[in-house]
């Protein structure tokens, strides 16, 4: 039947009249398509000839079965000669423009798809007439800070510009990338996303300032306008806002008004502190930090209402606290506190401000734990977004809490957003790659991870984080060298505790004491040096440091959450509880604070609750770490979920749902089986005490091992 089906489309040519329409439409499409761009017609002339020509073929191929033209030129309808039986055979011409059908349509699938866009991907698709990048001004001054002044100044005309609706200007990251390098302007908009640019120039000489700025068509060079400002500095903070006008009347757009109260000018050394600081700050070396720090101090004294400033005193503070464990933790708790409770009232309407409280939260998140502290962080960014809704950094934050906290399909489209506006910013593509890798999308995760190496082969993060989604996929030996690449010269020493995790679990012991032994800063040499105790097995040990560490430094939270681990792991339950409860007293309440960013210290405070006779409470602990870890529609369940599910399970005597979530890891890539929380091998967590002769958890365990030996061996192998 389908053979004569097709012996009759060919007798009638419609196969032939199909291809050469199709052949002829596309290559008119892609004619007409360049000469709308050339001329810069407007986008939907592109889209009306498509469908005008999408429409032809149907039309066309009804015509051709309908009727046929003889050699005379006269028309008439197709009718089969009698008694000829159809042949389903077509010739060589057919064959040809068949498969120049199927080469078209299928060309035209891969450019909508983006088959051919692993770098329309990375850098965007197209750009609207109506958008801009602000490149970092160059400076020419010798004195002090010029770079940052400079640098400064930049990121004030891209916050100006940034605030009108209808114009995409490309993210401050993404900008700053081409920071010292000499490319091309075109690929320089092709990389962004945008069809203009603005350079330009800063000098200072003493109380003089000099800044030259230009706005330049990326497709073809031309200037659409330049200036160059002469001024005093004490008009410095004018000039951001008249370059920002000019742009915006080139483009033909309206530059927002500043908001309510915003000063006209302001003191010149204060508004240079407020530039170099917010430069050193965007930096996050330790050293760059303690500057950004100190200004940040100075101008408060210079301009003490000025709720920005106390915004980043606030967050220099934490970070130095949190990823440089530069600072005391409870007194840069206190300091920041008390400086973003003042921003919030002298100014509820910056989105700085809420975004250092965010961070603030989220800290406290980390260190403390509980969900009050959650729902603060999510209230802090939707207040940062409802004030900017196209703050790319607010956005990476929004995408990042709402991946963590079992919303990853929202995730994703917030980090999205924010990689659209910034393309080249390397934390909003981690944070993207992170949230499809939630939503089990892992191939296009690992891609958007490697991209990011690519563009930024010494970010230290994007390596651990690729590190880490080969790890989730149980390719350990694969991802050694990236998270060795991210520990070599970082000040993080987080990476370093999961590097020697990454050892213990191959086997290789001596490596895994090494890195940790590398550690000079405190604390966390002193972490290190308990984590220590506790991967041997010493928990004795563990517990002794602990007190003594806690003895010394009586406001660090982490001593007590040391003594808490040893001393559960040596049956001293009471002392356990007492340091539970000193800094995790939320897991006593009859509704127990349970994270998902931290289910692990909750389990092992419900085995030390029950062992100490309170079984319901424990249990409502091990329900709580089952509700937060349920995953949501269309989220794969990542492994570092799955495990405290099945270590819930276990406390709650549920052996067959505890043994299933394990082996369902395991079959989702988990091989850790030494766990990085609790220290020691998956069958020696306490709550399996009871279940470590049942033959399915041993042959379990016994796989995974040798799958460790295995990757150990590739590994060693790939040394010699």
């Amino acid at each position: 039947m389908f053979g004569q089906f097709l012996s009759e489309l060919k007798r009638r040519n419609v196969i032939r009249v199909a291809a050469l329409y199709t052949v002829t439409a596309w290559a008119i499409f892609q004619v007409a398509k360049t000469i709308f761009e050339t001329l810069e017609f407007p986008k939907w002339t592109s889209a009306l000839v498509l469908v005008l020509l999408a429409l032809g073929l149907p039309i066309t191929m009804i015509i051709a079965w309908a009727f046929e033209r003889a050699p005379d030129g006269t028309v008439t309808r197709t009718e089969a000669p009698d008694g000829e039986a159809p042949k389903a055979r077509l010739n060589r011409m057919d064959l040809i423009l068949v498969g120049g059908f199927v080469a078209v349509l299928g060309l035209s699938a891969a450019q909508m798809g983006g088959l051919f866009g692993d770098r329309a991907t990375v850098f965007g698709r197209g750009a609207p007439e109506k958008s801009v990048a602000v490149l970092p001004f160059a400076t020419f001054s010798a004195l002090p800070d010029s770079e940052y002044f400079a640098d400064g100044l930049t990121e004030e005309v891209i916050n100006s510009l940034a605030q009108v609706p209808e114009l995409k200007v490309a993210g401050r990251t993404s900008a700053f990338y081409f920071k010292g390098k000499n490319e091309d302007l075109r690929e320089v908009g092709r990389k962004l996303g945008v069809a203009h640019v603005v350079e330009g120039s800063v000098r200072r000489d003493g109380d003089n300032l000099r800044v030259t700025a230009q706005l330049i068509s990326v497709k073809d060079g031309f200037h659409l306008w330049s200036k160059t400002y002469d001024r005093k500095m004490d008009d410095a903070f004018a000039i951001q806002t008249e370059i920002g006008v000019a742009v915006a009347e080139a483009l033909k757009v309206s530059l927002a008004k500043p908001r309510k109260g915003a000063p006209n000018r302001r003191d010149p050394q204060a508004y240079q502190l407020q530039l170099t600081a917010r430069a050193h700050l965007r930096n996050r070396s330790k050293e760059d930090l303690e500057t950004a720090r100190a200004s940040y101090t100075r101008l408060m004294a210079l301009e003490p209402e000025n709720a920005d400033a106390l915004a980043g005193y606030a967050q220099t503070t934490m970070i130095l606290a949190q990823n440089h464990l530069a600072l005391d933790f409870a007194e840069a708790r206190r300091v920041s506190e008390a400086a973003l409770d003042k921003a919030v009232k002298l100014d509820p309407n910056s989105a700085q401000v809420w975004l250092a409280r965010s961070y603030l939260h989220r800290v406290l998140a980390l260190r403390l734990g509980g969900v009050r502290y959650d729902r603060e962080i999510e209230a802090d960014l939707a207040r940062a977004l409802r004030i900017e809704p196209r703050n790319p950094e607010a956005l990476t934050h929004m995408a990042t809490y709402l991946s963590e906290h079992g919303r990853p399909a929202e995730a994703v489209a917030s980090a999205q957003k924010a990689v659209d506006i910034d393309p080249l910013n390397q934390i909003s593509r981690m944070v993207l790659a992170q949230s499809l890798q939630r939503v089990g999308r892992m191939e296009e995760a690992e891609r958007q991870f490697r991209a990011l190496t690519d563009l930024h082969p010494d970010f230290q993060e994007g390596q651990y984080k690729l590190g880490m989604l080969l790890v989730e996929q149980g390719r350990l030996a694969d991802a050694e060298p990236w998270m060795k690449a991210s520990v070599e010269g970082g000040e993080d020493p987080y990476p370093t505790f999961v590097l020697s995790w990454l050892y213990l679990n191959l086997g290789l012991m001596d490596e895994a004491d090494q890195v940790i032994t590398a550690i000079k800063v405190e604390p966390g040499k002193s972490l290190g040096e308990a984590g220590r105790f506790a991967n041997k097995g010493d928990w004795q040990g563990q517990l002794e440091f602990g007190r003594a560490k806690a003895a010394r430094h009586k406001d660090e939270p982490f001593w007590p959450a040391v003594i808490f681990q040893g001393a559960a792991m040596t049956g001293r339950f009471d002392e356990s509880y007492a340091a539970l409860k000193s800094y995790r007293p939320d897991l006593m309440s009859p509704e127990p604070g349970v994270a998902v960013a931290d289910p692990n210290s909750p389990l092992l405070g419900a085995y030390v609750i029950e062992k100490l006779g309170d079984r319901q409470q424990a249990i409502r602990i091990y329900n709580r770490v089952l509700v937060v870890t349920e995953p949501a529609p269309g989220q794969r369940l990542p492994n570092d979920l799955r495990v405290p599910r099945a270590i819930a399970y276990a406390g709650k005597g549920d052996k067959a749902r505890a043994l299933a979530e394990l082996e369902a890891a395991y079959a989702g890539g988990w091989r850790t089986a030494f766990l990085f929380d609790f220290n020691c091998w998956i069958d020696e967590v306490p709550h399996f005490a009871g279940m470590r002769d049942e033959p399915r958890l041993k042959a379990l365990v016994a796989r995974m091992k040798q799958d460790l030996a295995k990757q150990r061996a590739v590994l060693l192998a790939r040394r010699k």
